[in-house]
């Protein structure tokens, strides 16, 4: 269970395990790579920096209008929400290889490597952990797709606001909608703020199980963990947790991992946006849908396209 807080031992388990590491144990330097602290930090950097700017952004975006017909005039600001969600996905694929870089590096060759217990280990975990953001990046990369905003104006609890969520274009049979292969039947539409805590939670787990495998392959023990903390990390989870918190047909990521969040400065949280962490969702079963809209773009050619929506709609609670 992650704990962010002031002043604490940062959750991300590898990097406590990797700050204890001398910089030249491993092979890493004789391959003309970074120390293993260095790639990791390098890594987390790329990914936790493209989420902060979207989620900047896409806070912003929230703020623009509680309606559709409001957001007009924010074309821009949207295509640079999807712009950074694509640079985060992208980011976090190459999180993966950084971490095989990081681990392949204790080993004198790939032979012993791939034979390595703990090495066998942590690409296992690391593959089912990467999973959804792996067919992610292979819909958009081998089948031309882009991935597409969708917005829908509600009202809950009498109060109206207008949520927003996503879905990686594909074509079938020359209409063009949600990815068949990525979204499948029943999944059309997800949660971009989901996506944002899919990722966080993505680089939290991946970070256990690279620590599980420093530890057994460098004999490590805890006692020997430094305190060390991740400005990055809490900066994108306080930046997330500004958003709406929400789910459409996609699973929230907060169903498989918890994470608690203290501050002292209470401030940092405050979006004012219902559904935030500061201004939480109430209890209402008061929930009205009314105007949606889906984000597509001509290509000059295709005349036919599916108009998707949503199967559901849960309203993820903080406690």
């Amino acid at each position: 269970m992650p704990c962010i807080s002031d002043n604490s031992v940062t959750p991300l388990d590898a990097l406590v395990v990797l700050t204890s590491l001398d910089a030249d144990v491993g092979y890493h330097i004789n391959r003309d790579v970074r120390p293993p602290l260095g790639i990791y930090n390098t890594s987390l950097s790329r990914v936790l920096n493209k989420l902060v700017k979207c989620c900047t952004k896409l806070e912003e975006y929230f703020k623009l209008s509680n309606n559709i017909d409001g957001l007009s005039v924010g074309d821009d600001l949207k295509d640079e929400v999807l712009d950074y969600i694509e640079l985060a996905l992208y980011s976090a694929a190459e999180h993966v290889d950084d971490i095989g870089l990081i681990a392949s590096g204790f080993f004198e060759d790939t032979k012993k490597y791939k034979k390595s217990k703990p090495a066998k280990k942590l690409n296992e975990e690391v593959k089912e952990l990467k999973s959804f953001i792996s067919a992610s990046i292979n819909s958009i990369k081998h089948q031309q797709s882009r991935i597409r905003m969708y917005s829908v104006d509600i009202s809950h609890n009498r109060k109206l606001l207008c949520l927003h969520g996503y879905f990686i274009e594909g074509v079938h049979n020359g209409t063009v909608g949600p990815n068949k292969i990525f979204h499948g039947k029943d999944n059309k539409i997800f949660s971009i703020t989901s996506l944002v805590w899919e990722i966080i939670c993505f680089i939290l787990n991946t970070s256990r199980s690279l620590s599980v495998f420093l530890s057994t392959v460098c004999n490590i023990e805890l006692k020997e963990h430094k305190q060390v903390g991740c400005e990055s990390l809490n900066k994108a989870i306080i930046a997330a947790a500004r958003l709406p918190l929400y789910s459409f047909d996609d699973s929230h990521p907060f169903s498989k991992t918890r994470l608690v969040i203290n501050t002292s400065d209470v401030t940092l949280l405050n979006s004012s946006l219902y559904g935030s962490i500061s201004y939480k969702w109430s209890n209402s079963n008061d929930m009205q849908f009314f105007r949606d809209r889906l984000g597509f773009v001509g290509d000059g050619v295709t005349k036919s396209f599916e108009f998707a929506k949503p199967i559901s709609l849960g309203l993820q609670h903080w406690t």
